[in-house]
């Protein structure tokens, strides 16, 4: 936890953040949502691991197929979230 006098700078720095730059203070604002889950993190870790035993067990030909298929699932991730986009990441309306 944060003392008293911690407590009173950070309002110190957050109050001046929000008057020297309101729109910054505003994005930031917009940010205290759920945490998106890390697809693309996790789809790196899986070809991580997969990769060697599919090349030992299916050599180049299971490798290509598996690669192909991690394309296509980080098309699909990158996608959606054109698509529906979070409030983690705000667009700009002009």
């Amino acid at each position: 936890m944060l003392s008293d006098d911690d407590r009173r700078v950070l309002a110190d720095l957050e109050s001046r953040v929000h008057l020297s730059d309101p729109e910054f203070a505003a994005r930031m604002a917009d940010r205290c949502g759920p945490a998106r889950f890390p697809a693309l993190a996790v789809l790196c870790a899986a070809l991580f691991i997969l990769v060697p035993p599919v090349m030992l067990l299916f050599s180049w030909a299971g490798l290509i197929v598996v690669l192909d298929l991690f394309l296509v699932a980080v098309a699909v991730v990158l996608i959606r979230r054109h698509r529906h986009p979070s409030r983690r990441t705000p667009h700009s309306g002009s």
